[in-house]
This record gives structure tokens, sequence and C-alpha cells, in this order.
């Protein structure tokens, strides 16, 4: 439950978060776009995760895919930050979303185990510019 401060002089109201959701019409539509954009970020982990795993039957690749998207955003965070300080954060969002929609076309590039190179590259390059989101 939120609080929501009262007139002057009276107790605060106790309003649900549902209720704050409900409201506030540009911030239900920003939960929702959050909501979208981290279901496909999971669907592109589990995608990747499993083309890794096809073509390369190793274990150790997959498990550098991990290493790669849990790399990328904690090196990119000191400068997501600051840009997030310096520039407009609405269009700063907006922006990146786009990008990283454009870098995950990138995968429908790799068809052979020669091309795994091209995953990691992708999945580091969206996963840091996730860190924007944090």
């Amino acid at each position: 439950m939120a609080l929501v401060t009262g007139e002057a002089g009276t107790a605060p109201a106790r309003v649900s978060y549902v209720g704050l959701v409900r409201a506030n019409e540009k911030f239900r539509l920003l939960w929702i776009g959050q909501i979208v954009s981290l279901l496909g970020d999971w669907f592109n982990l589990i995608a990747s995760a499993a083309l890794i795993a096809q073509l390369t039957e190793s274990g150790a690749a997959v498990g550098g895919l991990f290493v790669v998207r849990m790399l990328a955003p904690f090196l990119v965070s000191p400068i997501a930050g600051v840009a997030a300080d310096r520039y407009n954060r609405k269009w700063l969002l907006i922006s990146t979303d786009i990008v990283r929609g454009l870098i995950v076309l990138g995968f429908l590039f790799v068809r052979d185990a020669h091309q795994i190179w091209l995953i990691y590259v992708l999945s580091a390059l969206q996963m840091g510019l996730s860190a924007f989101f944090f």
C-alpha cells in the first residue's frame, strides 16, 4: 500500500499500487512497456542459450553466454548513470530500447557454429544497453 498525502491537518489516505497504476496513465504505459520489454529479454535469453546449445553442444559455450550477459551491464552501468544524470531520461530510455530492438534483429544472421561469436557480441551490446534501465 502507498500513502497519499491528504489535506492539511488530515491523515494520509491509503491507496493500493493497483490504484496508482490505474490513476496514472503515463506511468501505466511505461509499466506495460517495461513488462513487454522484459518478457522479450527473457525470451531472447532462452532462445540464445538454446541456439548456442544446439549449434555447439557445449555447456561451456552456454555458460559463456551467461557470463557475457552478466558482465556487460556491470561494465556499462557507470556510464549509464552519468548519461542518466546529463541527458533527458525519457529520450535516453526510448532511444536505448529502439537500439536494443535493432540489435536483436542481428540474431537472425546466426546460421552455424562459426557465427557463435556474433551471439556473444550482440548479447553483450543488448545487455550493455539494458544497464540504462537499472
